[in-house]
This record gives structure tokens, C-alpha cells and sequence, in this order.
């Protein structure tokens, strides 16, 4: 073995951005001429030629055949080739990696092609726990996306740009302003860890597309048994990009700029209509209206817009449109032993909030992000290798000192009529019942701003011990990830002025409510995160024959801590062991064993074992069949355990070191003659030293089927998870005890689903194109949870599927007093006329909570995806299509709320009134809150499923030799839309934002990328 040399190690940092900056040298070329075939025409002549990708630099093995007979030729590692083919006749050009091309042979000149790439990624290679595994021969339940479909979603979030892409995979989605929208990831109806290049739980979703290889899923025991108490939810695996060894430089930019408009959200009424609806509510609980009709003409006809406005807040507080931009440059290749990747991205998303030019700092509720990324590979000797990989990320946000979250809701929950935007004389409007002008919080009440900085970076180091044995390896590893955020709050208070004209003089006067007050400036919060992580792996990857072995074991050792808190630490060892027989019969184990310091001493350490089988029957003599490439029959079986039972990449975990018997301050206790008093001790809440890390059991089988040259591949998944000792506390507890009680491990959930994806890839002439599904069936079951004793058998939750609402089932609404007569009603309320019927059903003709059951349909979850594309000469299209199913709400936006102060919605104008009994949609109106109508119920529940044209793409590739007068290799115009269309049942918002605060946005974007 070759001596190591430390002072090359020592350039690996600036390696990367040295290397970005050299040009590859071009390497010679060595043509293929294959001699014609017999009985070829006279006229037939050598063709030579050359094959480039879109980044202009060759492409070694693509195969180019005669459209109208016999005769082909492949292109050398030069992208060279020499075909005999009569002038003029189509030449066809074919590689797995690209687009079919097509181009006319001519004799006598040489021919350039360029070739673009395939429409999606190949999935032929899956990115696992410590390195790669061919499709063929897995048998864990992976699943994996390349950049180029990510690329085609436009989100700041990793999870927005995966929705509907992959089977068994799905995003929660809460909007909110640029930069802090709120992404809750589902993988089998868990919240997966977030790995990157291997390292465990970082916070770091807002990666950008650009610099990912691919996003694997690895969803069964097997495939994350390694990492054993933290694999029971998943693990979402980000592979960033590396230089390719034989790629010369490449250069990619790309610029692209857009708008977002929010989608549909919950309508307020008209000032009239609030006006007339509120006198009905008033009138309904026996109360005189407020509202006179001389109110309600001004309101109608406009008339008195200070003294009777009617503000239209979304309008006067917001923007229409908010322009988004978006750079990326990123350089990649190699250099002699380097190889190099090097990326930087931009990103500006404006907020939706109006500006005035009277100010003299940013009010708009905006985000910028820079990210940048180095990863770096040197090939140090014959041996040893290295790599070093830098990233990191500043992201500012900005909001209007009114806080965006607070202006939304105050769009949302204020009445049209509360108050004029501004008076005759510019003052802003209000009164002491609507004290916060929204649009003085919006541009008067200053800013403030978020800082955020993420810097991770991973050295790792592989020696080749093949001179030991062939095919062992060894490799060593660490990796540190820091984020730090800063909150500054810069903001002012208003006072609000009511206009009162003196109706026998005409005279105005103000009144005034709150105080102008000078802007503050506060560091309101700040926090900050380190994670140190190093493993090392030994490994051996050797062939005998038709018998295949690739095993592995390894040591890891992961530090993290949360800003104030004491350290936390996860310590293991892992194994894995893999075998085929001829890519026939396959068979797999792993092992983690490992542990955490936030359990007790003596019980901090556990084994987690998974094993799976499979058999590829394609490779069977008996079915021996051309068409048939791969039909895989797998099954896998393993113990997982999960230590994070809270925050999932910030890693919070269960209660703070629960074992232990903390004490706390007391009551005062007073001594002596003056009975002073004194801060007494108390115990806290009781420890628990046998609290442990909850566990499944995860059973998976599967067959994935690959026909026609794998132009059409399927893939068929079942799966039954029992997870068991989940964190729950009793309901047996008592209150007696006079403390709290702990959480204890002695719950269980049964989880179990389906998953399909198909994919067909095809081609015809000119035209590529690709379709492909997924679709994920799935639900949980409370097999155990601790519960009192209920004297009903609908009372209990324990066999009831998992996530659902509780209440009361409801009958429809009251008619009439007789029908109120022969009916339970709730324990100290009578109904009237216009309420909700509820259902009695113990049947002793009263309303309480012994008549509670399950509101929600016990249906299994349902998600689904449908992605398209096409591409003919320089155009490619890509559609994605996302559905969610059996999705239920409990959706209840009353009327006049907050004491009265509420608003009022369109929905609303369908309530119950005698008139209305038989077509009522809502119950009748009242002010404030109703006993009876607020309770959850049934009543609520609305079906909230959507199909959502999620991303819809339109691109164009200018011809080569068009390109080339710029001196680019390529350049790609596209348009680009985000939530086009949404069809769901549920009409009175958009269905991912029930709660009517910040809506969802549609995102219109075009850009150009050029390449070099």
C-alpha cells in the first residue's frame, strides 16, 4: 500500500473551489468503422460522427442504427462513431440515460448530434444506508426520486417538492408567510428521520434541488435496522451531487422569476349582509338589533363609507401577486485525482403585503436565502480516497411589524363594516372595540426580522484494503452540523381614531383610542443547535462465481445538543449482510445495536435485528421469456425502535431525562412572628426508571415486475407494523396523588397498508414519453391505550382506527318545539328551533358525554400521484397530478364569535330560519358562542379530499447549433406552474386551509437554464 499523505489531505478544503475553476483537458479519440453489411447498396458511404449531452462533452455508448434497415455502430469513449449508411437516410441514436434522437446521415462531413436527457431519472440503482444496492437484487421496501422531478415543484421545502411523487409518501401541508411554511412529512403514516450523505437527523429540508442526486425512501425494518432506536418511523435519505470522473467540466445556470397568488379561502359578507345577519342573531336570542335600517341602506348603497364602511381588508392589506426569483450556478467535473462539485443558490420570495414609500425599511413579510454547497473527492494515492463536503445556508426573513401570522388572522376574523381603513384626515380608523387597524399594522408598526445560518460539513475517508483481500474496504467518517436563528423585533403601536359628525351642526370631532408609540428594538429570542456525528464501517465486497457477498460492520457515535439542554448522545454498532445467487435467490440481514444516555443507566442499550428474502423468477430457466426483465418476489421481517417520540429532526425525544426524581419550588410557607414567607420544595412529577424507547415489529412483502426491456415496470407492496411500548400516560391515573404522572411504555398501534406504482416508458419516432402512478392504502389501529372504564361499548377508542374525532353523531337540526319536546337535549341547555339534533345513544333522553362515539368515517388514508410526460424534438412537457382520499375535516367557522366582534362568511347566509327549515345548510344564527351548536359533532365534519393538479411543466431545448453561436453547449427555456387546479368537495376554501389564516399559493414561474 502507497504512503498516506497528510499534507494532501490538508488542501481538501479548497480543493473544491480551486478545482471549479480548471477546464478538463480533452482526451483522444479512437473511432469505431464497422465495414458495411453484405449486399449493402452502392451508394452507401462511411458516415462519421460525433455525440454530445446537453452539456456538450461526449457520450460513450450510445447506440446508432439505420431507421430503414440493418447496420449500427456505438459510440466510443469519445462519443466517436463511423457507420456505412446511404447520404441522406435517418440515423436513430439511443442510450438509456437520454432521449431518442434522430438525425440525417451525411457523407463527406462529419455529423454533430446532441442528445438530451431522459425524461425521468433511472431508478435502477437505489442509494441505502452506507452505500448503493442494484434494484435487481434488493429486497428492502426503497423507494427514490431523482433532482429532475424535484426540480420541477417550486417550493422552499424538500417536502413540497415531493408531494405525490412517491408511493407511501405524503405531505401535510400549513401555508404561512415565504420561508415559514409548515411541512408535515408522512411516510406509512409516520414522521421519517432526515438523513443527509449519512448523517442522521438534520434540519436541513431547505436544501435546493440542484445540489440532490436523489431522495431515497427506505420505509421497512430492513432497510434502516442499522440505526435500530431511531428507524421505527423511516428514513428519508438526501444523496447530494458528486463530479462525475469522466465528465470534463460542466456548467449549469440557471435564472428564473415568478409570481404567486393565493388561492381560494373562506369569503367574509358584505357590511350589509353582516349587518342584516347580525339583527337576525340578536333577534334569535331575544336581544334588540343594533342596527337600524337607515344602517343597513348606508351599508347597502355605500353612502356613508366612514360612518358605515364597508373595507374590503384582503384588498387594502395585500397584494394581488408577489414576485419570487430564483438563481442557481452550479460547476462540476474533475481534474486529475480531484473530483468536484460546487453549487450556489439564490432565493427571493416576496411576501403578499402592501408597502409605502413614506418608509424607510422593508415592511413586506419577505424571505432570501443563499445556500452553498462544495463537495470534493480526491483520490489521495492507489488507496486511499477522501472527500469533503461544505454546505451552508443564510436565510432572512422579514415581516410588517403587525407580525404576518397576526394580519392574516386579523383579514380573516375582522368585519368588513368594523372600521374605515383611514378618516377624512388621514388618521387611521378604529374604535375601542376594533382597536388594531390592520393596515396600520401592516405598513406603520415598524418590522422585524429572523435571522437563520446553517453550516454543516463531513470529511470522510475510504482506504482500499485490497491488497489484504480482494474487494475490503474501510472507512471513517465525521460530520458537524450547526444552525443558529435570531429573532429582532423592531415595532411601534398606533392609536385608531372613530369619526362622529354632530348631526344638528355637522361638526366632526375624533375620538381617539390607544397611543402612538416610538419603535422599540428587542432581541426577542434566539436559539442554536450542534450535532457531531463520526461512524466508521469496515467492509467486504467479493464474487465466487454466480455467488455474490457484500457485508459490512460498523460503529457510530452522534452528539447533539439543543440550545440550553444537557447533551445528547446516540452510541451503536450495526451490521449488514448481503447475498445472491446469480441475481436468483437473494437474502439480507442487519443488525444495529445501540443506545442513548436520556434512559436510565442500566437499561440504555438494545439490539434491533431484520432479515429478508427474495427471488428473482425472471432468472429461472422455466421462464425463460425475452419480455420478461425482472419479476422479484421479496419479504422482509425486523424489530425497530423509535427514541425521538416528539420532534423528529431536531431530536427533542421523550421528557427530559424522565428517569430521574426531579423537585421543584413550592408554596410559600410563613415562619416566625412576622410570618415571613418562605419559597418552600416540592416533589415534582414522579420519575420513571424504567421508561425505554418504543418499538415495532414490521413485516413487508412485496414483487416488483419489469417487462418489455423494462419499458413497463410494476411494483405491488403489503406491509403490517406492530409498534408497541408507545409513550402513553395512564388514564387510570388519579388526581389523588396531587402530582403528575409519567409517561409510560404500554401502548400499542397496528399499522398496515398497500402501496402500488406502475411506470411505463415508451417512444414512437420523435416522441418519448413516460406515465407513471402510485397509489398508497393505509391506516392505523389503537390496539391499546390505557383508558378508564367507560360504561358503553362506543365510548372506548381502543380498536378504533387511529386519528379520529370524537363527539356527538348529529340528527339533523331542530324544526319546531314539538319535535324539541320528544327529544334528549344537552345537561342544562334547552334547544330551540334552528339548533343541532343530537343522539341519544344510551337511550336515557339526555345529551352528555355517555353519548359520544367516533364522528369520523373509520375509512383507511388513501394518497395518490399521477405523473406524465413527454418529449418531442427540443419540447418536453411533465404534468403531476396529486390526490388525497377519505380525508376528513372537522370544519367549523362560526358567526360573530369573540364576544360579538366576530365576522361572518357566504356560508353562512345558508342558515336555519322558519323560511329556510327544509333547505337550511347551518344552523340558525346567534352572537357569540352557543352551548349547544359549538359542541364537536358530526354536524362538522366535512370530506376535505382533493385531486390537485400539483406542477404542470412546459420546456424547450434550442437547437444545438442555434446554442452554439452563443457559445453555450445547450440552452432550456420553461414554464412552470404550481396548485394549477383543485377539485375537492369541499367549496368554501381551499382544502389545505381550513382554518382560513394564511392560504395556499399558486405559483406561476419561468426561467432559462444554459449550460457549458
Amino acid at each position: 500500500m502507497r504512503k498516506f499523505h497528510v499534507r494532501k489531505l490538508l488542501l481538501l478544503p479548497g480543493a473544491g473551489f480551486l478545482a471549479a475553476g480548471l477546464w478538463a483537458i480533452p482526451a483522444h479519440a479512437v473511432n469505431y468503422s464497422p465495414d458495411p453489411p453484405a449486399g449493402a447498396s452502392s451508394s452507401w458511404a462511411a458516415v462519421n460522427g460525433s455525440v454530445t449531452d446537453d452539456f456538450g462533452k461526449p457520450i460513450a455508448g450510445v447506440t446508432v442504427r439505420r431507421k430503414s434497415g440493418a447496420g449500427n455502430a456505438v459510440t466510443d469513449a469519445d462519443g466517436n462513431f463511423s457507420l456505412s449508411a446511404d447520404p441522406g437516410e435517418t440515423l436513430v441514436f439511443s442510450h438509456p440515460g437520454f432521449r431518442i434522437t434522430e438525425a440525417a446521415a451525411s457523407a463527406g462531413n462529419d455529423i454533430r448530434v446532441q442528445m438530451l436527457p431522459s425524461l425521468q431519472d433511472s431508478d435502477s440503482v437505489y442509494n441505502i444506508l452506507y452505500g448503493r444496492q442494484r434494484k435487481a437484487t434488493t429486497v428492502q421496501s426503497v423507494a427514490q426520486l431523482g433532482s429532475r422531478d424535484l426540480n420541477r415543484t417550486f417550493s422552499t421545502s424538500l417536502h413540497g417538492m415531493m408531494a405525490g411523487r412517491l408511493a407511501g409518501y405524503n405531505v401535510s401541508y400549513t401555508p404561512g408567510i415565504p420561508g415559514e411554511e409548515s411541512f408535515s412529512p408522512n411516510l406509512r403514516g409516520q414522521s421519517p428521520m432526515i438523513m443527509i450523505d449519512g448523517a442522521p437527523a438534520r434540519n436541513m429540508t431547505n436544501i435546493n434541488p440542484e445540489q440532490i442526486e436523489s431522495v431515497t425512501l427506505l420505509k421497512d425494518a430492513l432497510a434502516t435496522a442499522m440505526y435500530g432506536m431511531r428507524a421505527s418511523n423511516g428514513v428519508l435519505l438526501i444523496t447530494t451531487r458528486k463530479g462525475d470522473k469522466a465528465s470534463g467540466q460542466r456548467i449549469s445556470f440557471t435564472a428564473g422569476v415568478g409570481t404567486s397568488q393565493m388561492l381560494k379561502e373562506y369569503k367574509p359578507l358584505s357590511s350589509y349582509d353582516y349587518a342584516r345577519l347580525y339583527n337576525e342573531a340578536l333577534a334569535n336570542d331575544g336581544q334588540p338589533a343594533i342596527y337600524s335600517q337607515q344602517d343597513l341602506d348606508h351599508y347597502r348603497n355605500g353612502t356613508d363609507p366612514y360612518g358605515h364602511p364597508d373595507v374590503d381588508w384582503r384588498k387594502e392589506v395585500l397584494n394581488k401577486n408577489a414576485l419570487m426569483q430564483r438563481y442557481d450556478l452550479n460547476i462540476s467535473g474533475s481534474r486529475g485525482n480531484a473530483r468536484y462539485f460546487v453549487d450556489l443558490n439564490y432565493t427571493n420570495q416576496a411576501g403578499p403585503f402592501k408597502t409605502e414609500g413614506f418608509n424607510k425599511y422593508n415592511t413586506n413579510a419577505d424571505m432570501q436565502r443563499y445556500l452553498i454547497r462544495s463537495n470534493v473527492d480526491v483520490q489521495i494515492n492507489r488507496s486511499i480516497s477522501a472527500s469533503l463536503n461544505l454546505a451552508g445556508r443564510i436565510q432572512n426573513n422579514n415581516e410588517p411589524g403587525g407580525f404576518g401570522p397576526n394580519i392574516m388572522a386579523g383579514i380573516h376574523n375582522t368585519p368588513r363594516n368594523a372600521a374605515p381603513v383611514t378618516n377624512p384626515d388621514g388618521s387611521l380608523g378604529g374604535n375601542n372595540t376594533y382597536e388594531n387597524n390592520l393596515y396600520g399594522a401592516t405598513v406603520r408598526s415598524g418590522y422585524a426580522n429572523l435571522y437563520g445560518r446553517d453550516i454543516n460539513a463531513e470529511l470522510n475517508i475510504r482506504a482500499d484494503l485490497g491488497d489484504i483481500t480482494r474487494g475490503l474496504w474501510f472507512r471513517v467518517g465525521g460530520s458537524f452540523y450547526t444552525n443558529f436563528t435570531e429573532y429582532i423585533v423592531r415595532t411601534k403601536q398606533n392609536a385608531v381614531y372613530q369619526l362622529y359628525v354632530d348631526p344638528a351642526t355637522g361638526d366632526t370631532s375624533y375620538l381617539k383610542t390607544g397611543e402612538d408609540t416610538d419603535m422599540v428594538n428587542v432581541r426577542e429570542s434566539s436559539t442554536t443547535e450542534r450535532f457531531f456525528y463520526t461512524d466508521a464501517q469496515l467492509g467486504w465486497t467479493r464474487g465466487f462465481g454466480n455467488h455474490h457477498f457484500n457485508a459490512m460492520i460498523g460503529a457510530n457515535y452522534d452528539n447533539r445538543i439543543l440550545g440550553s439542554q444537557l447533551p445528547q448522545f446516540f452510541l451503536g454498532t450495526n451490521a449488514r449482510l448481503q447475498y445472491d445467487y446469480a441475481g436468483k435467490y437473494l437474502f439480507e440481514a442487519a443488525i444495529g445495536y445501540n443506545g442513548t444516555n436520556r434512559y436510565h443507566p442500566d437499561r440504555r442499550y438494545g439490539a434491533f435485528p431484520a432479515f429478508g428474502i427474495g427471488w428473482n423468477i425472471a432468472k429461472e430457466d422455466f421462464l425463460n421469456k425475452d419480455w420478461v426483465n425482472m419479476l422479484k418476489l421479496r419479504a422482509t421481517y425486523g424489530l425497530t425502535g423509535n427514541a425521538f417520540n416528539a420532534t423528529r429532526t431536531s431530536g427533542s425525544g421523550e421528557s427530559y431525562f424522565v428517569y430521574n426524581q426531579y423537585y421543584v419550588n413550592g408554596t410559600g410557607y410563613s415562619f416566625g412572628n412576622s410570618h415571613s414567607a418562605v419559597t418552600g420544595v416540592r416533589e415534582g412529577a414522579l420519575n420513571n426508571p424504567y421508561v425505554s424507547w418504543e418499538k415495532a415489529r414490521k413485516f413487508n412483502v412485496g414483487v416488483d415486475v419489469e417487462l418489455l426491456d423494462s419499458r413497463l415496470a410494476f411494483t405491488a407492496e403489503y406491509y403490517n407494523d406492530l409498534y408497541y411500548d408507545l409513550l402513553q400516560a395512564r388514564g387510570t391515573n388519579t388526581a389523588l396523588l396531587g402530582i403528575g404522572y409519567p409517561e409510560e411504555n404500554i401502548g400499542k398501534q397496528r399499522r398496515k397498508g398497500m402501496e402500488f406504482t406502475a411506470t411505463y416508458r415508451g417512444t414512437a419516432g420523435k416522441l418519448s414519453y413516460y406515465a407513471s402512478g402510485n397509489l398508497a392504502v393505509y391506516h392505523g389501529l389503537d390496539e391499546f391505550l390505557d383508558e378508564t372504564y367507560r360504561p358503553y361499548p362506543w365510548l372506548y377508542r381502543t380498536g378504533n382506527y387511529t386519528g379520529q374525532s370524537y363527539g356527538y353523531l348529529a340528527e339533523g337540526l331542530f324544526q319546531s318545539e314539538a319535535e324539541i319536546d320528544r327529544s334528549a337535549w344537552i345537561d342544562g341547555y334547552r334547544p330551540q328551533p334552528g339548533d343541532i339534533k343530537y343522539k341519544d345513544l344510551n337511550g336515557d333522553n339526555r345529551i352528555n358525554a355517555f353519548d359520544q362515539t367516533m364522528i369520523t368515517p373509520g375509512k383507511p388514508n388513501i394518497n395518490y400521484g399521477l405523473n406524465l410526460g413527454l418529449g418531442w424534438k427540443g419540447f418536453d412537457l411533465a404534468v403531476l397530478i396529486q390526490g388525497v382520499g377519505n380525508r376528513y375535516s372537522n370544519v367549523r367557522l362560526a358567526e360573530f364569535e369573540n364576544n360579538g366582534q366576530g365576522n361572518a362568511w357566504e356560508h353562512h347566509l345558508g342558515r336555519w330560519t322558519p323560511e329556510t327549515a327544509a333547505s337550511a345548510t347551518y344552523p340558525r344564527l346567534t352572537v357569540g358562542t352557543n352551548f349547544n351548536n359549538s359542541r364537536t359533532s358530526s354536524y362538522w365534519i366535512r370530506n376535505t379530499s382533493f385531486v390537485r393538479l400539483r406542477n404542470a411543466e412546459l420546456g424547450y431545448n434550442l437547437p444545438e447549433t442555434f446554442a452554439r453561436r452563443f457559445r453555450l453547449a445547450s440552452a432550456r427555456f420553461f414554464l412552470n406552474g404550481t396548485n394549477l387546479l383543485t377539485w375537492s368537495k369541499f367549496k368554501d376554501s381551499d382544502p389545505e386551509n381550513l382554518l382560513g389564516n394564511y392560504p395556499a399559493s399558486r405559483v406561476m414561474y419561468a426561467g432559462l437554464t444554459i449550460k457549458l
